[in-house]
């Protein structure tokens, strides 16, 4: 090829390169400043996600949520003030105002229901599924959105969304479901004080009977049966004993209502936990109709002989001594957490898991079985 051949052609291949780079120049201004284009959705919010004072969430199914903060707590009303989980509650506005529009898609009143952006009151025997999420900073209403339908991950992902009050429907980026239902909202945790921190537990009825088991010594990965024992029949393994202990490692509820409304002198059952380091928490438990409702309540009691020697001389070791050992605590830490239990206890009664209402409403029998029984 001649050099004037590669010559014109340089001149072309900068012609078209030149062409192509304007072109991509128009097609990024034409991207800015179109309103159409990825943008967020509620632009600020991310700034303003520690101003915000209340939020509410509401379907027709599940009805209305109000989330508000009151001091330096968040309460749910519908649940008489119980207080909300602040984690979720933060997450859900986080998560709202990083989103992004994608594209707008109808803004057709007729094809909202298809898409869950619907709203949420509806003439009446009409369906709505849409869950609409407001949150406000005092009387400022900071977002008011109607959320639909997700997309399947297979074409691309994204939810359908409708600022509240206008007709244009979006895809917005992510994922955003708001819970639904009211418990979801809730700091479900009653208490959490883990197993390895109790020394004794017994539980008490109504008509007397009664059992203890307990720690033989602070290092103990297993509980023993303390009670007198009938001829003929001897304790279940350690694993069942031990499930006592962790009655109020981790302990949640199914439902929350206010402790007056319960009551509490029918043939109540005393299942009171003792901790090595201090503290004793003491379950009430009485049965409603076919439900088990339980309050409960912390008070100081002894320090087990020798705890903080043995505290001193096992924390961080890699043995079940020391496991035990890491999850005690000092006397002045157990002195704070009680009042900060009961402040927090006092008012309620709660319903518990089947599993654990089980566990607080044991009669002694149930921690025997005959001698020579194979487990």
């Amino acid at each position: 090829m001649k050099p004037i051949t590669f010559a014109a052609l340089a001149v072309v291949t900068a012609a078209v390169a030149g062409g192509a780079w304007y072109a991509t120049q128009q097609r990024e201004a034409t991207v800015i400043a179109d309103p159409w284009q990825r943008q967020p959705l509620y632009p600020g919010l991310l700034e303003r996600v520690n101003d915000v004072t209340s939020v509410r969430v509401a379907t027709q199914a599940d009805g209305t949520i109000t989330m508000t903060l009151k001091g330096e707590r968040w309460t749910v009303a519908e649940h008489n003030g119980y207080p909300a989980d602040f984690d979720k509650i933060r997450a859900a506005l986080v998560e709202l105002a990083s989103m992004d529009t994608l594209e707008p898609k109808t803004q057709k009143p007729q094809n909202f229901a298809a898409l869950n952006v619907e709203d949420v009151k509806a003439p009446e025997g009409t369906v709505t599924n849409s869950i609409r999420f407001t949150a406000k900073a005092g009387d400022t209403v900071l977002a008011d959105l109607l959320v639909g339908r997700t997309r399947p991950k297979d074409i691309g992902e994204g939810v359908f969304v409708r600022k509240h009050g206008e007709d244009q429907v979006w895809l917005a980026n992510g994922s955003f479901q708001p819970n639904r239902r009211a418990l979801q909202w809730l700091d479900r945790t009653v208490v959490n004080i883990d197993a390895r921190r109790i020394r004794r537990v017994t539980v008490l009825h109504s008509d007397g009977d009664t059992f203890t088991v307990e720690r033989p010594d602070p290092g103990s990965e297993d509980l023993v049966y303390a009670s007198p024992v009938p001829a003929g029949m001897e304790p279940k393994p350690p694993h069942e004993l031990n499930n006592m202990a962790s009655v109020a490692d981790f302990l949640i509820f199914e439902a929350v209502r206010p402790a007056g409304e319960i009551a509490w002198t029918a043939d109540p059952v005393v299942s009171t936990y003792r901790t090595q380091d201090g503290l004793t928490l003491t379950l009430t438990a009485v049965a409603l109709e076919d439900e088990v409702w339980v309050k409960a309540s912390a008070a100081p009691s002894p320090r087990t002989d020798g705890i903080d020697a043995f505290m001193a001389e096992q924390k961080g070791q890699d043995s079940a001594a020391g496991r035990i050992a890491d999850q005690l605590k000092p006397a002045d830490e157990v002195k704070a957490e009680i009042p900060a239990l009961n402040d927090r206890l006092a008012p309620w009664a709660y319903r518990l898991t089947d599993y654990k209402s089980g566990k607080v409403t044991q009669r002694s029998a149930d921690m025997l079985q005959p001698v020579g029984t194979k487990n």
